[in-house]
């Protein structure tokens, strides 16, 4: 069941817990547990920092981001540790979800996917090979994933793989849950739907928390993010949030009104 974004922001350990006994029930090695790390627990949010590269994708408070839509992953099958294994993109509570867009390069650093290069236009999603795209793990409730180079069902390919995902509409604002980590890093890319570049964020000191963003314009200009992390424990993403259908934030003229209506 889904869980009310106030009451997951405090329940890492009460997640740690859960997570724990599933897993020492299931298929997990016993020095490391999917995204929480081999003392089954997430480290508490105190020492993240955020730095956007440019400065056109601003840090904000994510209880700010209207939710009139909110992606849960209820509506896929999860399961404990290894959860499920998904091929080929995934659609889920109105947006879709691949590994990475089609123009870029996928690479290994480690155990971590490492993607490089630019999107083509328009901006498109693929999905990763057989065992090395996405699985749904039960964390609380759902989670997605991106499975690494290691490949399902392996406990060090679980979350530690890249995810790119659309809005069906651009967007201003928007946050997510970033779920597991233990103390290492995420980099968060945000393309306009040309595929061009808006900004890259580096989150540093991941645990379990909640973040929010907005283009420094204001403008509905994010359509897809690309999540990558080197958190030794792996993260998953939930609970994203956004606007839905959105309007233009700039001021139409009457002149430009009374030419659409002619």
């Amino acid at each position: 069941m889904h869980l009310a974004r106030r009451v997951l922001r405090v329940l890492p350990l009460f997640a740690a817990s859960a997570v724990t006994a599933a897993v020492l029930a299931g298929t997990a090695s016993a020095s490391k547990i999917a995204l929480l790390g081999s003392n089954g627990t997430s480290p508490l949010p105190a020492n993240k920092s955020i730095v956007a590269e440019t400065g056109q994708i601003v840090a904000i408070d994510p209880s700010s981001v209207p939710c009139s839509q909110v992606t849960t992953f209820e509506d896929l099958a999860g399961g404990d540790t290894p959860g499920s294994n998904y091929e080929g993109l995934v659609w889920s509570g109105g947006m879709q979800f691949g590994e990475l867009f089609a123009g870029q390069t996928l690479g290994a650093n480690g155990d971590f996917d490492a993607v490089s290069g630019t999107p083509t236009n328009p901006l498109t999603e693929l999905a990763g090979s057989a065992g090395h795209n996405l699985d749904v793990l039960t964390y609380v409730s759902n989670v997605l994933t991106g499975l690494g180079p290691v490949g399902f069902p392996d406990i060090d390919a679980i979350g530690e793989g890249s995810m790119a995902m659309m809005f069906a509409a651009p967007q201003a604002r928007v946050s997510f849950q970033l779920a597991g980590g233990n103390g290492g890093s995420a980099t968060v890319t945000f393309y306009r739907a040309d595929g061009s570049l808006i900004d890259t964020v580096v989150i540093t000191g991941l645990a379990e928390d909640f973040y929010g963003f907005e283009t420094a314009d204001q403008s509905n200009s994010i359509v897809g993010i690309l999540v990558q992390t080197t958190d030794a424990s792996g993260i998953g993403v939930d609970n994203i949030c956004r606007e839905g259908a959105v309007v233009p934030t700039r001021a139409v003229s009457w002149g430009a009104l009374k030419t659409l209506y002619r």
